[in-house]
């Protein structure tokens, strides 16, 4: 596709990227953290798309890449009869101690149309909370009418969560700061 966009003498580009290929390391991640090239198998299949991606819309001169937090909202995972609300059903969603990030899809939205004048580079567009899953999931689960899960033990060194700060300094704020306020709105 970048290669049909430069033919056609596309000046700029943005794209969707993920917030969560970042390498493993203390706290939340920024924009410079390097990604997590030298993971393992199975992460390192998404890892190598991830690069592949970015890599590629970079031969663009102006591009903007979207490291997009876990989207919830309406037609997501974690939405009402999303695969999340069949994970909690089942019993098979840890509270655990890794950590991710979130946005809610109309402030991905947002951030997309936005992202039209920002500068080049990557942005994470994620809420102002990254949260363990020990916290993040019986919000989930009371917000989906579901029963939350014991607390577990655990969790991937590279769930570290992402920071917004470089979006926010771009003009962008999510209007669903916290994921915490987020998921009972699902509509």
């Amino acid at each position: 596709m970048v290669d049909a966009a430069k033919r056609a003498g596309v000046r700029r580009i943005v794209a969707q990227s993920v917030s969560w290929a970042y390498r493993p390391g203390e706290g939340p991640a920024d924009e410079d953290t390097p990604l997590d090239t030298g993971a393992p198998q199975p992460r390192q299949t998404t890892i190598g798309g991830v690069t592949a991606l970015e890599e590629a819309v970079a031969e663009i001169d102006e591009h903007v890449l979207l490291r997009f937090g876990a989207f919830y909202g309406p037609g997501t995972w974690y939405a009402p009869g999303g695969l999340m609300a069949g994970k909690l059903a089942g019993g098979v969603l840890a509270a655990d101690d890794g950590v991710s990030s979130f946005v809610h899809v109309r402030d991905a939205a947002r951030a997309t149309l936005q992202a039209l004048q920002w500068p080049s580079g990557p942005v994470n567009v994620v809420d102002d909370e990254p949260a363990p899953a020990h916290e993040w999931v019986p919000a989930l689960a009371a917000a989906l009418d579901r029963p939350a899960p014991q607390r577990t033990a655990g969790g991937a060194p590279w769930e570290r969560g992402a920071l917004n700060t470089r979006a926010k300094s771009l003009g962008w704020s999510p209007r669903h700061s916290s994921w915490r306020t987020g998921f009972a709105d699902q509509g």
